[in-house]
C-alpha cells in the first residue's frame, strides 16, 4: 500500500543520525519508488539555515548515484518577533519575546524563492509547538488552549504557498489527545479538510502516530479514519516514516490501520510532477 516515503531525517539535521546512504539502501531494500529527504529548518537563524544548505549539498550529491532521491525541507511554524529579531541579528541568543494582547503572527524560516534556490522541490509545513505567547514552548499543556493552537497553525500551514504536504496534523509531543482523538471537534476537522482542498494541498500518514507508545488503540484507529476522511473529501495522502535514527521499515505497523479505516493499495499518494518546483 504504501510505496514512497516522504519525510525522513538525515545526518544534517539537528535531531537526526541516519546518513543518505543507509536511507537509500534501506529504501531499496524495501522496494520504495521514492525517498524525500525533509531535514529541518525551523529558524532562520545561521546554524539551521547552515544545516539545510548542508542537507541540500549532500542529497545533490547522493542523486548522482540515488536518483530516486528528492529533496524537500520540513518547516515548523515559528512566531513572527522571533523571525523578525533573528533576520536582524541573526541569531536567537538575546531574544526577549514581547508581551501582545493578541497571539503572536506565524512565520516560516524561509522564503519559498530561497528554498528553490538551493533546489529545494517540496515543502512539509508542522506544527511542533505553541508560538501564540511568550516562552509556549515551556508552558504545561492545557488541553483547550493547544487544541485552539493547533488548529490555528494547521489553518494557517495549509493556506501558505510554501507548504506542499501538511505534516503529521494533529502531533503533539507529549500526546495530550492521543488516548481520544474525537476531543478535537468534528468541525475543526471539516474546516481543515476545506482549506487543504481549496489550496491543492497533500496531507501526511505519518508513521508516528501509529508506532507512538503514548497513543492508544482507540486513537490509532480514529485516525486512520480522520485520514480516510480527508482522502475521501479529496485531499490526497503522502506516508512520511519522520525517521530520525536507524532507518527502516515500519509499514508493517502502519498498514493495518490503514486498510481497516478503507485504505486500499492506490490510495496512498506520491507528490507529482505538477507539485513539485
Amino acid at each position: 500500500m504504501i510505496h514512497s516515503d516522504w519525510h525522513i531525517h538525515s545526518e544534517h539535521s539537528y535531531d537526526a543520525s541516519n546518513t543518505l546512504d543507509a536511507i537509500a539502501q534501506q529504501a531499496q531494500a524495501q522496494g520504495l519508488r521514492f525517498v524525500g529527504i525533509t531535514d529541518h529548518a525551523n529558524f532562520n537563524d545561521e546554524k539551521f539555515i547552515g544545516d539545510l544548505h548542508s542537507s541540500a549539498v549532500g542529497v545533490k550529491a547522493a542523486q548522482e548515484k540515488y536518483p530516486f532521491m528528492v529533496l524537500g525541507v520540513e518547516l515548523t511554524p515559528i512566531e513572527k518577533p522571533e523571525f523578525d529579531y533573528i533576520r536582524q541579528h541573526k541569531t536567537r541568543e538575546g531574544y526577549v519575546a514581547p508581551t501582545l494582547s493578541k497571539p503572536f503572527a506565524i512565520e516560516l524560516a524561509q522564503t519559498k524563492e530561497e528554498l528553490i534556490a538551493l533546489g529545494v522541490r517540496y515543502a512539509i509545513g508542522a506544527s511542533h509547538w505553541r508560538v501564540d505567547v511568550p516562552n509556549g514552548r515551556k508552558l504545561t499543556p492545557d488541553l483547550d488552549t493547544c487544541i485552539k493552537e493547533w488548529y490555528r497553525q494547521q489553518m494557517w500551514l495549509a493556506c501558505d504557498e510554501r507548504v506542499t504536504i501538511l505534516g503529521h496534523p494533529w502531533y503533539h509531543g507529549k500526546g495530550i489527545w492521543y488516548e481520544d482523538f474525537s476531543v478535537i471537534p468534528q468541525s475543526m476537522h471539516l474546516e481543515l479538510a476545506a482549506a487543504l482542498k481549496e489550496n491543492r494541498k497533500y496531507v501526511e500518514c505519518n508513521s508516528h502516530f501509529f508506532c507512538s507508545a503514548k497513543a492508544t488503540e482507540t486513537f490509532k484507529h480514529q485516525y486512520a479514519a480522520f485520514l480516510r476522511e480527508l482522502f475521501e473529501r479529496g485531499i490526497p495522502v503522502t506516508y512520511g516514516s519522520d525517521s530520525h535514527h536507524e532507518y527502516g521499515d515500519v509499514r508493517s505497523q502502519v498498514e493495518p490501520y490503514l486498510t481497516a479505516a478503507g485504505f486500499v493499495d492506490g490510495d496512498i499518494a506520491e507528490l507529482s510532477q505538477d507539485d513539485l518546483w
